[in-house]
């Protein structure tokens, strides 16, 4: 398969996802919404698996890499503050501090995931290993 094509057939399901989820939204069917994605990322997956040419070098991996980086410290940053704010304006706002703990603690599960992947790629592929 040609990149045009596929690149063709992932916008045609990606659009398709999104009237089938916005379609479970407005029912109430969340089963579906998430059968849905499962459904087109195993397509899109089996699509990328026919494409021919060179899908991915050096120079792709490391700009996503960069870009996932960055990606998590900014939500990361943006949950704890968010939620620290939240927390401090409980005598305001009642109602939002239980979203506020929820960022808070979002913020702490995300730091602790990217620890614990961290150290296992760094042991996977021979970085410094800490005593």
């Amino acid at each position: 398969m040609k990149k045009k094509q596929f690149r063709m057939i992932t916008l045609l399901i990606t659009m398709i996802m999104g009237a089938v989820v916005g379609f479970s939204v407005s029912i109430g069917n969340p089963a579906l919404a998430a059968g849905v994605v499962l459904a087109g990322m195993a397509a899109m997956y089996n699509l990328k698996s026919r494409l021919e040419g060179v899908v991915e070098d050096e120079r792709i991996q490391q700009v996503s890499q960069k870009a996932s980086r960055v990606t998590l410290q900014i939500m990361a940053l943006g949950l704890a503050l968010g939620g620290a704010v939240l927390i401090a304006m409980r005598n305001t706002y009642p109602g939002h501090t239980d979203l506020g703990f929820f960022m808070a603690y979002a913020s702490c599960g995300v730091l602790v995931l990217y620890t614990l992947f961290y150290r296992f790629y760094n042991r996977e592929y021979g970085g410094w290993d800490e005593e």
